[in-house]
């Protein structure tokens, strides 16, 4: 079933342009509000892995943390120290790394190590960080194009990709150096190029389409015949490259977890299903092989990484960790969407408006919502399962990050009806209104000040995951208005910052770069990163 268009067809033009104020709207507000820490072990890992790269040429790691620590280096098969982690965030960071110092040179940012050794400040640190920056960005800015092609008006869709920007997970884990937001960004590319040649494709997803156009190009004479060829061909050539796009996103998402391989086979069969249809069909099946030919190329990258550093293709360092799917699968289930701790929605209350969106939006394009639905429901089968599904000591339920611009998407059904009534509009602005503080609430409130256990046995979920006075959200959000104030007031030059490296007394706002390492340079940044942001989002909304 085709879309729906729901409104005019904008310019192909006004549309690039609208994105990319987008993308930069938010890349500036992601610079903004970046931490320039590191606060896990997955990122001080994936930023050394970044290091050797550029530095000495290899993928092998300096970390000495003994094992109990999260930031603990695996053995290889040569006995050095490697990282168990995906290779794709590591690759996208080193043009960041190597900017580091040509960008932040005139700046004075500390190096702080942990007791290991470990580098959790520094300039390098900061500018390596801001690479989230920009994947968030590019993130909203295809979650906008999905929906234009989707067929939703130029504002609902800019509200639709808002939404996923400032009112959902991906704010948070942008300021952060962790693999999400590659991943959100793989996924929403791969289903854009899926939609793109579905597009272009003059029918072949449809039933008797290409069938008709083959009787009447015989009916039409020489030079109009000629002419179809051309188009003909370039539309194939067009479908092409937006499948090859396509294949491409998903194997990078795989080399940036293995685990997302569960998550781009329905990707792969909506791809092939034209193939599947019409075996007999060439065409079919050489713009199927555009789609794994470049899905193939990470398989081969990701099996060379893994032989290099542990003398197995299948090997990712993982180990027995791999396997350990010994989770209740209800409970993680349950506790994934619904939990106070870690449930998705609350934590992202504007996904209530993609439920209400879901059945317009299964009728405007099932061939999308199918795809959307299996791959949800492929993904949280699994991690439902895995030992540690709620993500460690992370903020809300980090593995569904990945999915949010496409669990987003539903949302503009809801958007298309704003002028439904008085009811319906106080609604949408309440959950909306609910979602942006949510976001908020990680932003300015560090972990640290949080009260409340990030990181629980999952044995233990039935009473501390369910009670409302263990959710670490709920005790950020009752720090909100004062961290906002104080936020407001370093922001306006009123107050004066903390100092590098030394806790200030009690409460420490917010959590952004500026007030971690005590610098008025980096407030200036944050303020002209906020003001570039505003800008950009004020022109896309008028050219919207």
């Amino acid at each position: 079933m085709s879309p729906a268009r729901s409104g005019p067809v904008a310019p192909v033009a006004l549309v690039a342009l609208v994105a990319l104020l987008m993308g930069l709207a938010f890349t500036a507000f992601y610079a903004g509000s970046s931490r320039g820490i590191f606060n896990f072990g997955d990122d001080i890992l994936m930023y050394q892995v970044t290091e050797s790269i550029w530095e000495r040429g290899e993928v092998a790691v300096t970390s000495e943390a003994p094992a109990e620590d999260i930031a603990h280096a695996v053995p290889g098969s040569d006995g050095r120290g490697y990282a168990k982690y995906g290779l794709g965030p590591s690759l996208v960071a080193l043009p960041f790394f190597a900017a580091s110092h040509w960008l932040f040179d005139r700046v004075e940012l500390p190096e702080t190590a942990d007791r290991f050794g470990n580098l959790r400040t520094g300039e390098t640190v900061f500018g390596t960080g801001l690479s989230n920056a920009v994947l968030g960005g590019a993130t909203v800015a295809v979650t906008f194009l999905l929906a234009v092609e989707l067929g939703y008006p130029l504002l609902v869709a800019l509200a639709t990709a808002f939404c996923h920007g400032a009112a959902t997970l991906l704010a948070h884990y942008s300021s952060t150096f962790l693999s999400e937001p590659l991943s959100a960004l793989c996924l929403a590319v791969a289903l854009l190029g899926l939609l793109r040649a579905k597009g272009k494709s003059q029918g072949l997803w449809k039933s008797t389409g290409q069938d008709k156009s083959e009787d009447q190009s015989k009916s039409q004479g020489k030079s109009q015949s000629k002419s179809q060829s051309k188009s003909s061909v370039k539309g194939k050539e067009t479908v092409r490259w937006w499948l090859a796009l396509s294949g491409f996103a998903s194997g990078l998402a795989v080399a940036t977890k293995v685990a997302h391989v569960v998550l781009v086979l329905p990707l792969f069969f909506w791809a092939a299903y034209p193939a599947m249809r019409r075996p007999r069909q060439g065409r079919s099946i050489v713009h199927t092989l555009y789609w794994s030919f470049c899905f193939l190329l990470w398989i081969g990258v990701i099996a060379a990484y893994n032989f290099s550093r542990f003398g197995s293709v299948l090997e990712t360092g993982y180990g027995k960790e791999a396997g350990n799917f010994t989770a209740s699968f209800a409970v993680g289930f349950v506790g994934l969407l619904a939990s106070p701790s870690k449930g998705v929605f609350w934590y992202c209350p504007v996904l209530l408006l993609a439920v209400l969106g879901g059945r317009a939006f299964w009728r405007r394009d099932r061939a999308c919502a199918l795809t959307i639905l299996a791959a949800s429901a492929a993904w949280l089968l699994l991690i439902s399962r895995y030992y540690q599904w709620y993500g460690g000591g992370s903020w809300g339920p980090r593995f569904l990050v990945p999915l949010l611009p496409l669990w987003i998407l539903p949302a503009a059904e809801v958007f298309t009806r704003w002028r439904d009534g008085r009811a319906w509009q106080a609604g949408m602005v309440v959950v909306v209104a609910a979602s942006l503080v949510a976001s908020a609430a990680p932003l300015l409130v560090p972990f640290s000040n949080v009260e409340a256990p990030l990181a629980w046995s999952g044995n233990d979920f039935a009473t501390a995951g369910w009670r409302l006075g263990e959710s670490p959200l709920l005790h950020a959000l009752d720090l909100v208005p004062e961290a906002a104030g104080a936020t407001a007031s370093k922001l306006l030059g009123r107050s004066a910052l903390g100092e590098a490296g030394r806790p200030a007394p009690g409460h420490r706002f917010p959590d952004f770069a500026f007030e971690n390492y005590g610098s008025h340079a980096l407030l200036v940044w944050t303020r002209d990163c906020f003001l570039v942001s505003g800008l950009a989002l004020f022109l896309a909304l008028g050219l919207a």
